[in-house]
């Protein structure tokens, strides 16, 4: 069977640490058949996070992994997802 990795991402999910995200993903770009990008702890969260995972999840899922996201939000922040029309997990 193949290799699972999960990378929890805390704190501010913000453009501010966009570009120290995307190297995160970037260097992990191991021999993983399985990957679980897992947000809790979370004080901060806009939509560049958010396209980051999904980018990441795109071109994993079409090189032949099975990427999933999981979103442990507080109540303010998953409200305000919800308000933007943005359901989590993603599978």
């Amino acid at each position: 069977s193949g290799q699972k990795m999960r990378m929890i991402f805390s704190g501010y999910l913000t453009l501010q640490n966009a570009t120290e995200i995307k190297a995160t993903l970037q260097k992990q770009n191991g021999n993983f058949e399985n990957v679980e990008l897992w947000a809790k702890d979370v004080s901060g969260i806009d939509v560049s996070f958010l396209q980051i995972l999904e980018s990441y999840r795109q071109t994993h899922s079409a090189e032949g992994k099975r990427v999933k996201i999981l979103m442990d939000l507080p109540y303010d922040l998953k409200t305000l997802l919800a308000n933007a029309g943005i359901a989590y997990p993603v599978k």
